[in-house]
């Protein structure tokens, strides 16, 4: 029997001392390549063996070594000579100025990775004064670039790459509100679904998930009427969400889950079913109707109705309030009761949080007031009297003299969660800037990544980027780590904004 191990070569160049990356090290027929660090592993027999170590443009060199019964004390170094022009190559993240390493380059007719620090040697053929290459890295978009040579110095050359992954956005550059796609860089921008020309300037809303799978898109295309549409990014399909004769509002994304509401036109006030509240799962196209509103008589006169109001995401739970009204819109009703409730996107565990007697009391001014704490008031009909309560996310409700509870709900933060749910951004006002924050799911912990900034939170792409925008119409991409200034945020494109806002807005990506 034949004892074999794992042996560790390293090649290095004999003038720089760099790591040789690409380079064949070959022992009889077994042969392993060089990585970034120069460092080959062979998995051969112990004891003495000859080592043969080539790389174009360079010196082949042999020698003897023995591998070792025991672990290595020492990786053995082979310098080769270099008989090209020799470049240097220093890779980063375009967002996070971050070195990367295992980055692949092939220039001419040889390649190369960059080692820890994202540096790579190269020797090229000594006739050139230049060539393109093209830099590979798994998550990151191929890159083709130009390396400068010199004979006279060893050129450096510093090169970014941009993560891998598009964004979509309204654009109304042609003239019609374009959806329209590209790199975090802005580079290769394409319209995946062209304007009709029917759509409104002011009322055509596209909310993304927050992993940027699917977009929702409330749009008026082909008719009087707007309707719900939905986006598989996989393919950019348009298909259509939902449609009729209804007034739509857009609630946000809980996962694949897009929860809106929907106002039928054309119901009368006794009419039940004038209001309805669902969700469409993206995955398999289904709608749910999670909530239909009450109505009670015969006609306008004697009309008693539900209105839906307040509805948002907390937690796992699409919360909302139910609220009667006797016709043409006295808030006393007898033998009713005003709800807090709450349900799941997926229709699961619907159930009452608080109730009322809409006789004298009703609910309103329902807001996150962080991702694990709810406030609103229950306001005494024809009366000052108020109480304020907190709901957490275990369903809790609680009276609170919490100042925050009274405050109005458009003062509400928006706390954008992360694909992974294991974080929270969000801005705050300050000296008529904007302080940006990125804390845990709870909006705890907070680190100020952004200080007296023009950016406003828009989104995240992936766990690791943050979409910012400024004016209302220019979106940009920044680490999570922050910046220090403006100027080192990386420009997207500029966008169609409309009018509405979704504070308050977890679930979802564009609607700030």
């Amino acid at each position: 029997m034949v004892l074999k191990k794992n042996f560790v070569v390293q090649i290095s160049d004999s003038s720089s001392g760099s790591p040789v990356s690409g380079a064949t090290v070959q022992v009889g027929s077994i042969n392993a390549k060089t990585d970034g660090s120069g460092k080959a592993t062979l998995h051969v027999a112990v004891g003495p063996h000859s080592f043969s170590f080539s790389k174009k443009y360079y010196q082949n060199a042999n020698t003897n070594l023995t591998v070792p019964i025991l672990k290595e004390s020492n990786t053995p170094t082979i310098k080769l000579v270099a008989t090209g022009r020799q470049v240097k190559v220093s890779i980063t993240n375009l967002i996070t100025k971050k070195a990367l390493s295992n980055t692949e380059i092939e220039v001419a007719d040889v390649t190369a990775k960059t080692d820890a620090s994202g540096n790579a040697l190269l020797v090229v053929p000594a006739n050139l004064s230049e060539a393109q290459a093209t830099l590979s890295l798994s998550g990151y978009n191929d890159a083709k670039v130009n390396i400068k040579i010199s004979n006279e110095v060893v050129q450096q050359n510093n090169f970014t790459m941009v993560p891998a992954g598009k964004v979509y956005f309204l654009s109304k550059l042609s003239g019609t509100i374009d959806i329209v796609k590209t790199n975090l860089d802005g580079s290769e921008r394409s319209t995946i679904t062209s304007g009709t020309g029917s759509e409104d300037n002011n009322n055509t809303v596209m909310l993304a998930s927050r992993d940027w799978k699917y977009l929702a898109l409330l749009a008026k295309r082909d008719s009087d009427l707007p309707k719900l549409y939905v986006i598989n990014t996989a393919d950019d399909k348009l298909l259509t969400m939902d449609e009729g004769n209804a007034t739509f509002k857009p609630i946000g994304w809980y996962n694949h889950y897009f929860v809106y509401t929907v106002s039928r036109n054309g119901y009368n006030s006794w009419q039940p079913n004038a209001t309805s509240v669902k969700s469409y799962n993206a995955e398999t196209g289904q709608i749910l109707t999670l909530v239909n509103s009450n109505a009670s008589g015969s006609s306008n006169a004697d009309a008693e109705y539900e209105n839906i109001w307040d509805v948002l995401f907390f937690g796992n739970d699409v919360v909302y309030t139910r609220t009667w009204y006797k016709y043409p819109g006295y808030l006393q009703v007898n033998n009713k009761q005003d709800v807090l409730a709450a349900i799941r996107p997926d229709g699961a565990n619907s159930r009452q949080l608080k109730a009322v007697d809409a006789a004298s009391s009703y609910m309103s001014n329902l807001q996150l007031n962080k991702p694990d704490k709810l406030y609103f008031g229950v306001f005494t009909t024809n009366s000052t009297d108020t109480s304020y309560y907190s709901l957490d996310k275990n369903g809790i409700v609680a009276q609170t003299t919490d100042s925050a509870a009274q405050s109005l709900p458009s003062d509400a933060i928006s706390y954008l969660e992360s694909p992974s749910g294991s974080a929270t951004f969000w801005q705050d006002e300050r000296d008529g800037k904007n302080t940006l924050f990125v804390g845990d799911q709870n909006a705890d912990n907070p680190t100020q990544i952004a200080s007296l900034s023009d950016y406003s939170a828009y989104g995240w792409y992936s766990d690791d980027y943050l979409l910012v925008s400024k004016n209302g119409s220019e979106l940009y991409v920044v680490p999570k780590t922050g910046i220090k200034s403006d100027s080192q945020a990386i420009k997207i494109t500029d966008y169609h904004k409309p009018s509405q806002n979704y504070y308050g807005y977890g679930g979802g990506y564009g609607g700030l």
